[in-house]
C-alpha cells in the first residue's frame, strides 16, 4: 500500500521502517493499464520508462560515455591510408660533363613526370605532457556529472508527480466531506419544510438551507470537474496514451514522528544528486586544467609508415618500389602570444566558479531540508489542533441537530455547526495531504525520493 510506503519511512539503518523501491523493472507498462488502480510506485516507474525529459537526459548521458570513449582512443595508435597521384610537366636532368670523342653527351633524368604513392601509416603518441591522461580523466568525471544529473532530473520528476498524485487525493478527500455536508443538509432541509408546514419556522430558515446546499453543490461540481484536468496533467507527466484509475487512499492516522534535522542534512549531504553533480563537474575541469597544461611540455609522437611507389626512392627508374619509412617527431611550442596561458586562466575560472556554485549549493540544500522539516513540524502541530477542533465540531453539531429536532435551537444555529463541521473537516483532510506531500519534499530534500531507506517521520 501506498499509505505504508509513506508512513513507515525512516532514515537509512532502520531495517525496520524501508520504503519499496520506487522503480519495478519487472513489471510492463501494458500490466499496470489493464490493472484497476494506478499505484504511486507505478506512476515513477512508468516515468522512468516513458518520460521524455528523462529521455533526453539518458541522452547526454550516452554523450558523455561516448566522450570518455573517444579520449580513451588516443592512447592507442592510429592507421590511416594514403594514396597520391601527382604531375609534374619538367623533370630534372642532369647532363654527365665527361665526353668522348664521336659519342652524343651523357643525360641522366631524376624521376618521371607521373608520380604514383599508396602508403599506410601508423601515429603513436608517446609523450603529450600528460594531456591524453588527463582529458581521459576529465571525461570520466563528466560522465559520472551526467549520470548524477539523470538521478537529479529523476528525483524532480519523482516529486512533480507525488505532489499530484497527492493533490489528486485532496480532490477526493474534499469531494467526500462536501458530499457528506450536502446529506446533512438534505436532512436539514426535510426537518426545516416540516416544521414550516406546521408554522413552527419561517420561510427563510427553509431558503437558507436550500441555499447553503446549492452552494455545497457547486463546490462539489468545481471539484468533480477539476478531477480530470489534474488526471490529464499526471497522464502528460508519465507520457502515455491511457487515462489511468487513480485509487481513493486512506489518509486517517499518518505517522507524525520526526527524526532529528541533523539526520536528515546528514542523509542529503550525502545522497543529493545535485551535490554530486557538481563534485564530478569540479574534478573534470580540475583535469581539464592540467590538459590544457600540457601545451607547456613538449610533443613527441612516432610513425611509421609502408609505401608502394612510383617511382620509389630510386628515382631514376620508373618502376614500382616497396619501402617503409620510421620517424621520430618532437615539437615544443615556444611563444604563441600566450594564448596556451590565457587557455589555461580561463578554466581556472570556471574551475572557481564552479567551486562557489558548490557551496551556494550546499547552502541551499540545507535550506530546502530544513525548510521541508519545519514545514513537517507545522503541519504536524496543525494536524493535531484540527483534530480537536474537528472532533469538536462533530460534538457540537450532534447537540444542536438534538435541540432543533426538540425546538431549544434555530435553524440558523443549526445551519452554522454544519457549516463548521464542514470546514473543519475539509482543513483536516487538508492538512493530512499536506502531510503526506511534505514527506515527499523532505525525502526530495535528502536526495532519497523513491529509494529504499529514504529518511522520513520515525516510528
Amino acid at each position: 500500500m501506498v499509505l505504508l510506503f509513506l508512513f513507515l519511512l525512516t532514515p537509512a539503518g532502520r531495517a525496520d521502517s524501508r520504503i519499496a523501491e520506487a522503480s519495478r523493472r519487472g513489471e510492463s507498462e501494458q500490466a499496470v493499464a489493464g490493472s484497476s488502480a494506478l499505484s504511486l510506485e507505478d506512476a515513477w516507474r512508468i516515468a522512468l520508462e516513458n518520460n521524455l525529459t528523462l529521455q533526453q537526459q539518458e541522452k547526454l548521458v550516452s554523450q558523455a560515455r561516448e566522450e570518455l570513449a573517444i579520449q580513451k582512443a588516443q592512447y592507442l595508435p592510429s592507421l590511416s591510408s594514403l594514396a597520391t597521384y601527382g604531375y609534374t610537366s619538367e623533370v630534372a636532368r642532369f647532363r654527365v660533363p665527361i665526353t668522348f670523342p664521336g659519342i652524343a653527351p651523357v643525360e641522366i633524368t631524376a624521376g618521371t613526370k607521373d608520380r604514383y604513392d599508396l602508403a599506410a601509416q601508423i601515429d603513436q603518441p608517446l609523450f603529450t605532457g600528460f594531456r591524453t591522461r588527463n582529458l581521459v580523466r576529465s571525461a570520466a568525471e563528466q560522465f559520472h556529472a551526467q549520470s548524477a544529473q539523470k538521478d537529479a532530473t529523476l528525483n524532480q520528476v519523482r516529486l512533480q508527480i507525488g505532489l499530484l498524485y497527492f493533490q489528486i487525493q485532496l480532490d477526493y478527500l474534499q469531494q467526500q466531506v462536501l458530499e457528506q455536508a450536502i446529506e446533512r443538509a438534505d436532512r436539514h432541509l426535510d426537518i426545516a419544510r416540516s416544521f414550516f408546514r406546521a408554522e413552527q419556522t419561517t420561510a427563510f430558515d427553509t431558503l437558507e438551507v436550500a441555499n447553503r446546499k446549492l452552494q455545497l453543490q457547486s463546490q462539489l461540481a468545481k471539484l468533480r470537474d477539476l478531477h480530470p484536468v489534474l488526471v490529464s496533467r499526471l497522464v502528460h507527466l508519465l507520457s502515455i496514451d491511457y487515462t489511468p484509475e487513480i485509487p481513493e487512499l486512506s489518509v486517517e492516522n499518518p505517522n507524525l514522528l520526526l527524526d532529528d534535522l541533523d539526520d536528515y542534512e546528514g542523509t542529503a549531504a550525502l545522497n543529493r544528486p545535485e551535490l554530486k553533480q557538481i563534485r564530478f563537474a569540479q574534478s573534470g575541469q580540475s583535469f581539464r586544467v592540467k590538459a590544457l597544461q600540457s601545451s607547456y611540455f613538449p610533443q613527441l609522437y612516432a610513425s611509421a609508415s609502408y609505401h608502394h611507389a612510383r617511382p620509389g626512392v630510386n628515382f631514376f627508374e620508373d618502376a614500382w618500389m616497396d619501402y617503409y619509412t620510421l620517424g621520430l617527431s618532437l615539437r615544443w611550442q615556444l611563444w604563441n602570444w600566450k594564448q596556451d596561458q590565457r587557455q589555461v586562466k580561463k578554466a581556472r575560472l570556471d574551475y572557481e566558479r564552479l567551486d562557489l556554485q558548490s557551496r551556494q549549493l550546499v547552502l541551499d540544500v540545507s535550506q530546502q531540508v530544513t525548510e521541508a522539516f519545519q514545514q513537517l513540524q507545522t503541519v504536524k502541530q496543525q494536524i493535531d489542533l484540527q483534530r480537536r477542533l474537528a472532533a469538536q465540531e462533530r460534538e457540537r453539531y450532534r447537540i444542536t441537530k438534538d435541540k432543533f429536532q426538540q425546538g431549544l435551537a434555530t435553524s440558523l444555529d443549526l445551519s452554522m455547526s454544519e457549516n463548521s463541521l464542514a470546514s473543519a473537516e475539509l482543513t483536516l483532510k487538508q492538512n493530512y495531504v499536506e502531510w503526506l506531500q511534505g514527506l515527499l519534499q523532505l525525502q526530495f530534500a535528502t536526495g532519497m525520493i523513491g529509494k529504499e531507506g529514504a529518511p522520513a517521520p520515525g516510528r
